[in-house]
């Protein structure tokens, strides 16, 4: 998702050498039919196609991160606060990228710069350790005022909806598309440490997602830890062991939701994992590749907002009555 000189370097040279194999030849021919004229202008095209994407994200991260934005990851995430300096500009510069990217939608419902920052955050932390991620699948991400169902009917405030959904990965006719409920989005980084972060959630979906299949073991993973992995899984779903009362429930849906919610529960408090269930966290620390216990757990973390308190969504009203919302 970066561009770095040296893979500018690379895509341009790929640019020149693939441009040439069109342009050469019209050149080669250009004694025997005038049509070699159109050889020329084909090539160019295509250095132009193949080097677009580059150029744009090259210009893309050069520009400033908005103040807005930056100022909502220093105070709402305590992931990026933990970062050292020189990772904390790579972390800002995969979130200009993807907010170039991915058009984010409110549903009735504002779509603010804090809000924008934490669906980008969302997507972030759990790619940090790969240099060379893409959300290839994902075309949009939707807003909604609040929770929804099945139908994706969004809850009116009265907790009448039977299935309350913060969040989810579309699939069939709303493919590429994922929808998170605004007040949980918030909740989920207002409250850290709480191993509940409907965002976090719903993009470890995405990783898991990757190789074409939704099936709890993210792609690229060597045997030696998706061998103990599916079988731990396996064994974890036939029914939940005693002793598990530190694992949401919902873990226990499918091999899916087990990696999703453990996902959670790795970026908001690896410290009480590591320390309750050792071997899922060395499994989770080699599938995403960070060590998030070594440097989440020394990070000065923001007191649990009040629920009198003004909602840090900016909406004017209390947190109970907005973000604090619950079924």
């Amino acid at each position: 998702m970066l561009e770095t000189p040296q893979s500018d370097r690379t895509n341009r040279k790929t640019a020149v050498l693939l441009s040439g194999v069109i342009a050469v030849p019209s050149l080669l021919f250009a004694l025997h039919s005038p049509l070699w004229l159109l050889g020329l202008p084909l090539a160019g095209l295509f250095y132009w196609y193949w080097r677009r994407r580059t150029v744009r994200r090259l210009k893309v991260i050069a520009a400033p991160l908005p103040a807005e934005i930056e100022s909502t990851l220093q105070q709402h995430v305590v992931y990026f606060r933990a970062l050292n300096e020189t990772d904390q500009d790579r972390f800002r510069n995969l979130v200009k990228v993807f907010l170039d990217e991915v058009p984010i939608t409110g549903i009735r419902t504002d779509v603010d710069a804090g809000t924008q920052a934490l669906v980008a955050a969302s997507a972030m932390i759990p790619i940090f350790g790969f240099h060379d991620w893409e959300y290839a699948g994902l075309g949009e991400v939707l807003i909604y005022p609040n929770a929804f169902g099945e139908d994706y009917r969004v809850e009116d405030g009265d907790g009448s909806l039977q299935r309350r959904t913060l969040g989810m990965v579309g699939v069939g006719h709303l493919s590429g598309v994922m929808i998170l409920s605004k007040p949980d989005l918030w909740s989920g980084f207002n409250n850290p440490g709480d191993k509940h972060n409907v965002g976090i959630h719903e993009f470890a979906h995405l990783v898991d997602k990757a190789d074409g299949s939704v099936d709890g073991l993210p792609p690229g993973v060597h045997l030696e830890t998706s061998g103990p992995w599916i079988q731990w899984v396996g064994e974890e779903l036939k029914h939940k062991p005693s002793g598990r009362s530190h694992i949401d429930s919902y873990a226990y849906t499918n091999e899916a939701e087990y990696f999703a919610v453990l996902s959670e529960y790795f970026f908001e408090a690896p410290d009480v994992l590591q320390a309750k269930a050792p071997k899922i966290y060395d499994m989770m620390q080699t599938m995403y590749h960070q060590n998030t216990r070594r440097f989440l757990s020394n990070v000065k973390r923001p007191k649990k907002v009040g629920r009198n308190s003004p909602c840090p969504c900016g909406s004017g009203k209390k947190y109970k009555h907005c973000c604090g919302l619950k079924p």
